[in-house]
């Protein structure tokens, strides 16, 4: 496109509204550098000045930003169509989970996508599975994130979402496989048992489920803990409870104490299991973690709020659901790669229900 011989204020508005026009059809994307300077000249074929002056009036309307240094440019920092976040809740979570489960595994997630829907300007929408068909049929604008609790359930919405054409990322999802944002589940448990086993614990009892998709991550990252420091595999230290009924970790605690020789550590495949053993050794008499180290899964609220503090692995779910959204947005912008696999790292966060083997007396 050859502007020069178009009078001076002409050919600033020409610029100005192709260059606009470039980025509200995507050519010139979100958050990515637009052409340098010397080569919007070569473009247009005309001096800088008019094509700085079209820069200037982008950028006072908020348009770009122009970064300064060697190595950056303009870059585009507006969208002219407003992106739909839908988020999808294809799970019966009463069904599996208790009112305080409910809260912390869906809806810190829900507070992270709010929050990343707010920064990146998008319109938010929440639906369930039975609210899907009365939803107004999606654009090239629209986008789906799938909160669920199962794979078979994960791939109900991405199924629904396909059928709209619209692009789908799974939030917190049990493993990989699609485009989605999680946490490394095994890594997590494996960083938990191994600082037990950094404090010198040998014996140390798994309290949680094995066999289900959200389970066997943990079980998995125990096992290897446990395989790497040369502790031998022992079925009596395995305590299979579903997590929501207090009484099941109660008896896992007193058949642990009950066993020959008795575990100096637990880790327990959630927090509340955490929290259900805490509560039953305070009523035995058990004083952790002089006696009895315990470390837990998912660092919800309550860990700091209790007496110990309780010692576990960060499962950031307020992260991922801010970063399911930037995810979204990016394959909406139709970024490249922008549909990738994000895994968040876990954390250990070290509090006060976990320290060294009681000595015994000789």
């Amino acid at each position: 496109m050859r502007l020069a011989n178009l009078a001076k204020e002409t050919l600033q508005q020409k610029i100005y509204e192709d260059i606009r026009q470039k980025i509200a059809t995507g050519e010139f994307r979100y958050m990515q550098p637009i052409p340098a300077l010397p080569d919007l000249c070569r473009i247009y074929g005309v001096s800088e000045a008019p094509v700085r002056k079209a820069l200037d009036e982008l950028e006072h309307e908020g348009f770009v930003l122009k970064k300064r240094g060697k190595g950056y440019g303009t870059i585009v920092t507006k969208r002219l169509t407003q992106y739909t976040i839908r988020t999808l809740l294809v799970a019966d979570v009463e069904r599996q989970y208790s009112a305080i489960e409910t809260y912390h595994e869906v809806l810190e997630i829900m507070l992270g996508i709010v929050n990343g829907a707010t920064l990146n300007g998008c319109k938010l929408e929440q639906m369930s599975m039975s609210g899907f068909h009365n939803a107004p049929t999606a654009d090239a604008s629209t986008g789906y994130l799938v909160l669920a609790m199962s794979w078979n359930e994960y791939r109900q919405g991405l199924e629904l979402a396909t059928s709209q054409g619209s692009p789908c990322v799974f939030v917190n999802p049990p493993g990989a496989g699609y485009p989605s944002v999680r946490v490394d589940m095994e890594r997590g448990a494996y960083i938990g048992v191994n600082y037990l086993v950094q404090l010198g614990h040998r014996r140390i009892a798994y309290v949680g489920r094995t066999d289900t998709e959200w389970s066997r991550p943990r079980f998995e990252g125990y096992m290897r803990a446990c395989k790497e420091a040369g502790i031998p595999f022992d079925p009596t230290l395995i305590k299979q409870t579903n997590g929501v009924l207090q009484e099941e970790d109660w008896r896992a605690l007193d058949e642990l104490m009950n066993v020959a020789e008795r575990p100096g550590a637990i880790f327990a495949s959630s927090d509340y299991r955490a929290m259900h053993l805490l509560a039953r050794c305070k009523q035995r008499g058990i004083k952790v973690p002089q006696e009895l180290s315990i470390c837990g899964y998912d660092d919800i609220s309550e860990s700091t709020n209790i007496q110990p503090a309780l010692t576990t692995v960060q499962h950031p779910r307020h992260q991922l659901g801010k970063l399911a959204v930037e995810m979204l947005v990016a394959m909406l912008d139709g970024l490249p790669n922008a549909s990738e696999e994000r895994v968040v790292g876990p954390k250990l966060m070290m509090r006060e229900t976990c320290t060294t083997p009681r000595r015994l007396p000789d």
